[in-house]
């Protein structure tokens, strides 16, 4: 334990909340507990950053990510759980990586590089969205809208824009004319069921294209949803569809390009329940043409931004946090209904008056110190494995070293277009093409503060099975070389060198869910992280589970005191007056 010391020691040791973890959900646990509840809390994170797993990093923090990955070591205090490992890349790209980050690093460059380890997007009407407007993380915080939503054609073997509202159908030149009128028309019905299982009300002035239908729902309609909304979609789908159309073509751009489903349709194991694609659908739907054509939105400078600012709600409240790799929490025992943690930040134990949230990485590491066998069963339920393709490129060869070009010699080419898209787009390939499950691509530069100007960002993220990942890895990378010369029609031709490139596996568990997994404890664990291109689970999870911790929870109340959210209305009136009296009396004194 000597080896173990910290330079520094807790001033107070008594808190009414530990949290294990600065990550999306606990930051809001925290936030929620520390402004509403006006708890003091003390957050811990075993890391040397923010943001746990869905953490941003500057280019030099990036390079050196292989080296502060938790690994997989039985230890003598809480840890977190390895999830991620990186492949190394050949040779050749090994040399290009490092002479890259020489480049980068030797200057002032890497600072201006942003690169998510888990990029989310936000759905602009959503859970998450509407939490942190409560929050007011406008003061923390802005937003880029996503601009552009392709889907590949494997007809024409392009990117096409994804045909989302009538005037897109009719201009889809993938479709045939018979297929853009089934499509509308399963679009229009799909969004009826939404607005029926919702209770939608439709407002009469509303520009939103799907509002302007304002026919009902057919009563044969809604029986199937009721008789199929316990099945697959699938199932439901054929019912409610032509016999004649192309399903293959319209359900993938259904279930991967507005759904945003990461896992195959066909896949029988992958049950996605008739109840669940409408919610997806519907939210994708509401989401489109309130910033952009596309639902989503992304975060100036990085995904990591979010927790962080929900870390500077807290610590405004109070809150006291440490992010340290050299952490030890050695021992956590339970006496008088406080919790008593032994560990390096203060000789004496800390004691917790209420309970303590974690992240289900610690979780595990918990369990494995009190209870070894259990967690040994439970380390045996690994379901799926995520790669994560994260490369950073560019189309102007005159900003690479001479090293780097004479490694990509036979990629060069002479002057070529080196201006670049300037929104962050989204690209969807879907699945038996290149993989059995559907590919996403998500694309981000220096319009969204994500990398240095010259260069991009391109984020690849798919669900492995049985395909050789290496030959999955290299088509893919093909495909980021000659997105623009080969499938994004209309564009000027140039093709993209990579600069660099890492790959993240990212080990993925399903299984049942418990936030509080002993009734007789006040241990709460936090959802593992998940292949959704959104962070809607989690803040649904975070909605459900709230209460548990602060049993005077009001509904709707999570990020705001009830008497504050009452006195906006107030204070708006007031400060409406004001103004108009302040309007006379500017008139008055120009009579």
């Amino acid at each position: 334990m000597s080896d173990d010391k910290l330079p520094f020691e807790l001033d107070i040791i008594q808190y009414d909340w530990l949290i294990l973890g600065t990550g999306y959900e606990e930051t809001l646990y925290n936030a929620h507990l520390s402004k509403v509840l006006k708890s003091s809390n003390l957050i811990l994170d075993f890391g040397n950053t923010y943001s746990s797993n869905i953490r941003t990093m500057n280019f030099k923090e990036f390079h050196k990510l292989d080296s502060e990955l938790p690994t997989n070591q039985n230890l003598p205090y809480l840890h977190k759980r390895p999830i991620f490992t990186i492949v190394d890349p050949n040779q050749k790209q090994q040399q290009i990586n490092q002479l890259f980050a020489n480049q980068i690093n030797s200057g002032q460059e890497f600072k201006h590089f942003n690169i998510d380890m888990q990029p989310k997007l936000l759905f602009s009407n959503s859970p998450s969205v509407s939490i942190m407007q409560q929050a007011n993380l406008d003061q923390y915080m802005d937003f880029k809208a996503v601009e552009n939503q392709f889907f590949y054609d494997q007809t024409t073997k392009t990117f096409k824009l994804t045909p989302t509202s009538k005037s897109d159908i009719f201009k889809c030149q993938f479709l045939t004319l018979s297929e853009k009128k089934q499509f509308f028309q399963l679009l229009h019905t799909l969004v009826k069921i939404f607005h029926k299982v919702i209770n939608y009300q439709i407002d009469q002035n509303s520009t939103q294209e799907f509002d302007q239908n304002t026919t009902s729902l057919d009563e044969e309609t809604y029986q199937k949803y009721l008789q199929y909304k316990d099945q697959q979609a699938v199932l439901f789908l054929n019912e409610i569809t032509s016999k004649s159309l192309n399903k293959d073509k319209v359900y993938a751009i259904l279930f991967y390009s507005i759904c945003f489903i990461t896992q195959s349709f066909h896949n029988q194991n992958n049950f996605i329940s008739t109840e669940e694609f409408i919610t997806k659908f519907g939210k994708c739907i509401k989401s489109m043409g309130i910033h952009s054509k596309s639902p989503f939105l992304y975060t100036n400078y990085g995904t990591g931004d979010i927790p962080q600012a929900f870390c500077r709600i807290s610590a405004v409240h109070g809150s006291v946090f440490i992010t340290q790799s050299q952490i030890r929490i050695y021992k956590i025992d339970k006496k008088d209904n406080e919790y008593l943690i032994s560990s390096n930040l203060h000789q004496d134990q800390i004691r917790i008056k209420q309970g303590i949230i974690m992240c289900k990485q610690i979780y595990d590491s918990y369990i494995q110190l009190n209870q070894p066998v259990i967690n040994q069963e439970h380390q045996s339920k690994q379901n799926y494995v995520l790669m994560r393709l994260i490369l950073v490129t560019t189309k102007n060869q005159k900003v690479l070293c001479e090293e780097i070009r004479s490694l990509i010699l036979d990629q060069l080419i002479e002057d070529q277009n080196t201006q670049h898209q300037l929104d962050p787009s989204i690209y969807v390939i879907p699945c038996k093409l290149f993989s059995n499950n559907p590919i996403y691509i998500f694309r981000a530069d220096n319009n969204s503060n994500s990398a240095y100007k010259d260069y991009e960002l391109f984020y690849v993220w798919t669900l492995l099975e049985e395909q050789n990942q290496i030959e999955l890895k290299e088509n893919l990378k093909q495909i980021i070389i000659d997105i623009d010369s080969k499938y994004n029609e209309g564009e000027e031709k140039s093709i993209n060198y990579i600069c660099y490139e890492k790959v993240l596996l990212q080990e993925m568990n399903k299984g049942e869910y418990s936030f509080q997994p002993n009734t007789d404890e006040n241990i709460f664990v936090t959802t593992e992280d998940n292949d959704d291109l959104d962070l809607d689970a989690q803040t649904k999870a975070f909605m459900k589970n709230v209460q548990k911790v602060n049993v005077n929870f009001e509904e709707n109340y999570y990020m705001v005191e009830k008497i504050a959210k009452e006195q906006q209305p107030q204070e708006q009136e007031m400060d409406n007056q004001q103004y108009i009296l302040n309007q006379l009396m500017n008139i008055k004194q120009k009579e």
